[in-house]
């Protein structure tokens, strides 16, 4: 028994040593995490400001923590109340928020901090604006003929092109591509007298903005007016959703002929203005001048007076506004009697009378056309305005004529600035012409556009482009 509880002892011992041994044997050490390295860039790499519904792209100096935009003299307004869209470098963060809008014309500029993920590194850059460099350049499209275009020509004598948008229309309710090709018919749901045969629009125009402006002409029994003789009802339309849309009524009058020698500038959907003639004829000449206001319902009048003759036997007279304001730049078209062609004067404000400034076409050569004078766009008396602001600066469309051809001139409104002549006079061949025009401005290309058409037994029409080109 002894023996039996020895070894029964010692296989105990044995069993403890064993699993004594078990428990000293060390478990492998946790592994130590790696330490997290957070990025230490803080670069702002790209920065565009949005403003006036335009984007501006500025260019980025590493060196120097500058972002640099250059900007169009039309768009500087609007820079005072701008957004930025940014590019920073990963994980980095920006402030103050590009998204909130601020003044990028403040002195010294705009400072956005760029701060790492490290929270450590940080860069500071400052947007500063810069006016741009550029050129401005005006080249002839095309120019077609009304039977290449496949639309009716033209009776009334008057302004029958306007832009709705970038597409042409015609008076005769044609309305065609940039390059004139014919996309649909003009929407004149509402509008008088439009459901009877013959009908067509007295004259057409478009303000600054793509919306297109038209008048009616109606005789005292609701017909449509043959003539300008035989108007006795007045009627102008604004197409503000497009041409496709019905338009809504303007301005209406049963007092006789308010359709005449209209052109409109700015924008009818805020600051915008219809110029028409009255029907009186004299010594001296009334204007109709009806005017809109950002927020304000309806429209307002103004008398618009001129000091040129408009009973010499040319009846023609016509004012165009460079803007959408009554204190902005207009410029009068007077068809001068004695073959001395048309004048086209410059007014800084609707009641600056007496103080008009004379431009100068360039149908004479340049020795001739400095020393003043008449026939220096021609010497027909028909012709027509279409002014307007592009880059900050406002031009006219002279059209004029002489016999048997049509004369075209783009100029600025200041003889005095160095590039005066953007399309110096240049002949579009066509008998007997009654000419006009129209201008848009295609936000999307930004490219100007000037659509010329030659009244006559051969109506041709012909587009220009105007293209701004940075430097």
């Amino acid at each position: 028994m002894k023996f039996n509880r020895f070894f029964a002892f010692l296989a105990a011992a044995s069993m403890l040593a064993v699993a004594a041994s078990c428990d000293k044997e060390e478990k492998p050490d946790e592994p130590t995490p790696e330490p997290v390295v957070k990025s230490d860039a803080c670069k702002l790499t790209a920065l565009s400001l949005v403003a006036g519904g335009e984007t501006i792209e500025g260019f980025v100096y590493e060196d120097d923590k500058v972002v640099e935009v250059a900007y169009m003299p039309d768009q500087y307004a609007a820079l005072a109340n701008a957004t930025a869209v940014v590019a920073i470098s990963d994980k980095a963060t920006v402030s103050p928020d590009p998204a909130v809008a601020a003044d990028y014309t403040v002195e010294g500029g705009v400072v956005f901090t760029v701060t790492a993920e490290d929270g450590e590194h940080s860069a500071q850059y400052t947007v500063i604006l810069k006016a741009a460099e550029f050129n401005v350049k005006c080249q002839l499209v095309w120019q077609k003929t009304y039977g290449d275009l496949g639309v009716n020509t033209a009776s009334f004598n008057q302004c029958n092109i306007g832009f709705a948008g970038n597409n042409i229309v015609t008076r005769h309710l044609d309305v065609l591509d940039l390059n004139g090709g014919k996309v649909g018919t003009l929407n004149v749901e509402g509008v008088v007298t439009a459901n009877l045969e013959g009908f067509a629009l007295a004259c057409v125009t478009n303000d600054h903005a793509g919306h297109l402006v038209a008048s009616v002409a109606v005789t005292a029994d609701d017909q449509i007016a043959p003539n300008s003789d035989s108007v006795a009802k007045s009627y102008i339309y604004v197409w503000k959703n497009g041409w496709d849309q019905a338009p809504e009524l303007f301005y209406e009058t049963t007092e006789g002929n308010v359709t005449l020698y209209m052109s409109a500038g700015g924008d009818l959907t805020g600051d915008g203005i219809v110029n028409v003639i009255t029907p009186g004829r004299g010594a001296t000449t009334m204007f109709h001048t009806f005017y809109t206001t950002a927020g304000a319902e309806g429209c307002q009048w103004a008398a618009f007076n001129t000091q040129y003759v408009s009973n010499d036997g040319n009846w023609g007279q016509m004012v165009s506004p460079a803007s959408g304001s009554i204190a902005g730049d207009f410029v009068i078209a007077d068809s001068q009697g004695s073959n001395q062609g048309m004048m086209f004067y410059v007014r800084h404000g609707i009641e600056d009378m007496g103080a008009d400034v004379a431009l100068n076409g360039t149908v004479l050569d340049d020795a001739l056309a400095e020393g003043g004078g008449s026939n220096q766009y021609g010497n027909y008396s028909t012709g027509h305005a279409r002014a307007f602001t592009l880059n900050g600066t406002a031009y006219v469309v002279a059209c004029s004529s002489g016999w048997p051809c049509t004369y075209v001139t783009i100029q600025t409104l200041n003889p005095e600035d160095e590039n005066h002549y953007l399309l110096r006079t240049q002949v579009l061949e066509t008998p007997a012409p009654v000419s006009c025009s129209a201008y848009c401005y295609d936000q999307a290309s930004g490219k100007g556009y000037v659509l010329v058409s030659a009244q006559s037994e051969s109506s041709m029409m012909a587009l220009y482009e105007i293209v701004t080109e940075i430097l």
